[in-house]
């Protein structure tokens, strides 16, 4: 009866000690390549508070989190600590975009603007500035002259920022245009320039890419309507107008 009595407190003994090992937490640290055994961990912004495993003083200690290479819980899990600089993204982008739209020159138009990416880097403020230098009837693949605009772009990049990005979203460009008309003056028709303010609501769809950390190149499709304040039969006063764009940005 002894001997069982003996061997039960014995085996009750291991169990105990097991569950007492595997209840402690350890902290590795870097530089010792050593391990702390400890308890009622506590990790904060800049440092990690604990208390030293079976310590019966209750004690707190800290240690700054750049000198722990991990944590390992006593339920098995695992908290990695590195270094700021290794956590941050390996190529940063500036928020400020300087673009230069390339294709323009190709309708006669030269456009310039200016974009902002607010800080979570997934939508971004845009502000055309656009001058038309054509001497024809008309310039582009429109009827209608452009004679100078300006306007807001608001860019959504679902993705945020990055070397390779989708963007889309609406834009308004207000300005004043012109076209070309036959009008009958002294019982003659005559080409007449008939200038006129104009508004276009556009749904701008476009693909970004960063080659280099202070470059990017843009292809941008565009649809939506147009608005003449003055019209004819031949200029209706709504229109269904596209647009397309090769930019260049520089980035700061």
């Amino acid at each position: 009866m002894k001997k069982r009595t003996s061997s039960f407190l014995v085996l009750l003994f291991v169990v105990a000690s097991f569950h007492v090992v595997k209840a402690q937490d350890f902290i590795y640290l870097k530089n010792k390549q050593a391990r702390i055994a400890v308890e009622d961990i506590s990790v904060l912004s800049s440092e990690t508070r604990y208390q030293l495993f079976g310590d019966q003083s209750n004690v707190t200690y800290a240690i700054n989190n750049a000198d722990i290479s991990l944590i390992a819980y006593a339920n098995g899990d695992i908290r990695l600590f590195q270094d700021e600089s290794s956590i941050k993204p390996a190529y940063e982008y500036e928020k400020n975009l300087f673009t230069f739209h390339l294709f323009d020159l190709v309708v006669n138009q030269f456009t310039l603007s200016y974009e902002r990416i607010l800080s979570n880097g997934k939508v971004g403020l845009q502000i055309p500035v656009s001058l038309g230098f054509s001497e024809s009837d008309h310039n582009g693949f429109d009827d209608v002259n452009n004679k100078y605009y300006t306007g807001i772009n608001l860019n959504f990049y679902p993705t945020g920022q990055g070397k390779v990005r989708y963007f889309l979203g609406p834009g308004i460009q207000v300005g004043q245009s012109s076209y070309n008309e036959d009008q009958l003056v002294n019982g003659q028709y005559i080409d007449v320039e008939v200038e006129t303010m104009s508004l276009h609501l556009l749904v701008n769809n476009g693909l970004m890419i960063s080659p280099v950390k202070d470059m990017s190149f843009a292809v941008i499709g565009s649809i939506g309507v147009r608005y003449l304040s003055d019209f004819n039969q031949s200029h209706d006063e709504i229109k269904t107008v596209g647009a397309f764009a090769f930019n260049l940005s520089y980035r700061f």
